[in-house]
């Protein structure tokens, strides 16, 4: 596989990117962590006044996270697929333009086109994985109501 140097480690065109792509994980992961405690403290709550209440509450939570997964699969599947159609195109992975921004090498040559055809079938995966973990849910669900 060749490669090419695109940056020296000194560039603030390799270090910002991936310090930035750094701290909006951590904020949306503290985010999420006080989110989830509260929702779940609210459910608690509501079980002690109101068990069906609570029950079609965890139930609608549920789903939505559920969808909310296929989402986010479906939309990450297409962005992964345009990088590797790209990348395909252009004999280059990373592709050029904003999709480098944080490489410092990119694979050139025969190599990176069998990536992209390998990044192509993942990214075609990814929804696929979506979609079960919607029917997963579903299912787990009918499986609680029908125990209950």
């Amino acid at each position: 596989m060749e490669w090419q140097t695109i940056r020296s480690w000194r560039d603030p065109g390799f270090w910002l990117p991936v310090a930035s792509a750094g701290c909006l994980v951590l904020a949306l992961g503290v985010a999420a962590e006080f989110w989830t405690h509260s929702y779940l403290q609210q459910l608690q709550s509501l079980s002690a006044s109101d068990p069906a209440a609570a029950a079609a509450a965890a139930e609608r939570g549920l789903r939505l996270l559920g969808e909310a997964v296929f989402g986010f699969t479906l939309v990450s599947g297409a962005l992964i697929f345009r990088y590797f159609q790209l990348g395909f195109r252009q004999h280059r992975l990373p592709p050029s333009g904003w999709w480098s921004l944080g490489v410092r090498r990119a694979t050139v040559g025969p190599g990176a086109r069998r990536l992209a055809r390998l990044g192509l079938v993942v990214s075609l995966l990814l929804p696929v994985a979506g979609v079960g973990c919607l029917v997963a849910i579903r299912y787990l669900l009918e499986a609680f109501r029908l125990s209950a």
